[in-house]
Parts: C-alpha cells; structure tokens; sequence
C-alpha cells in the first residue's frame, strides 16, 4: 500500500476557500468595538450632566425673570424701596434661593438723577453659581 502525501499547494488552496475569520481578527475587532463602546458611554454621562446643569439654570432664569416682572410693574415708584427680600424658598422653584436687591441712584431735590438698580439674584441648586438680572427703573 503506498500512501500519498498532499504536496503544499493542496492545502494552500483549502485555506483560499475557506470562510470566516480568524481569532486573532476577532480579538482585535472586539478591542475596537469594547474601546468605542466605552467612550460613548463616557460622553453619555457627561451630557446628561451638562444637560441637567443647563436645565437648572435655565430655570434659575425664569425665577429670576419672575421676580424682575413683578418689580418692573409695581407701583407706585416709591414702592420699591420695601421690596428688598431674601427668599429661602421660591414658589414653584424647590430648591431655589432668590434675592433681590434694589440700590437706589440720586433721588434727593439737589441731585438731577432717580432711578433704581433692580438686581435679582436666584442660587441653584447642585450647580455651584447664581444666575443674576439686573434691571434699571426711573421713576416717570
């Protein structure tokens, strides 16, 4: 019985048909796949937070446009004076801290300015800064 060896390039034509992939392909595109998934779920988290700050402020705006509505409309002028407040809790706002500064600017019968400077200032919650609006208002 003679036994017939296969000569080399039997087997290289073998490996040319045969499909698929080899493990060293599948290590390397797993290692890219995990490193792209582990950075898209960094940028996640961080846009979640930068999306939650930006929600906080955004409604530190509107309380403290709420506030500046309400000095800009009241009257009569001298008024305003009185309204000075610091609020440790805003309605509709929880969390929230609102202040409200008026400087008056001249006023007496010698001076040939009245006006006030309204600031309004609302502290965020979680976000560690103060959203402020100034406002100036004359008497008419």
């Amino acid at each position: 019985m003679t036994h017939r060896i296969p000569s080399r390039g039997v087997g290289r034509a073998r490996m040319k048909n045969r499909a698929g992939f080899t493990l060293v392909e599948v290590v390397i595109a797993s290692v890219i796949l995990s490193g792209a998934l582990l950075a898209m779920a960094g940028f996640s988290v961080r846009y979640q937070q930068v999306d939650k700050n930006a929600r906080t402020i955004v409604r530190a705006q509107q309380a403290a446009n709420e506030r500046m509505e309400t000095l800009r409309s009241a009257q009569p002028y001298a008024a305003l004076d009185t309204m000075s407040t610091t609020e440790s809790t805003v309605p509709g706002f929880p969390g929230y801290q609102r202040f409200t500064e008026i400087t008056r600017v001249g006023g007496t019968s010698s001076d040939t300015v009245d006006y006030k400077i309204i600031t309004v200032k609302v502290r965020t919650p979680g976000v560690a800064r103060f959203v402020s609006k100034s406002s100036i208002v004359g008497a008419f």
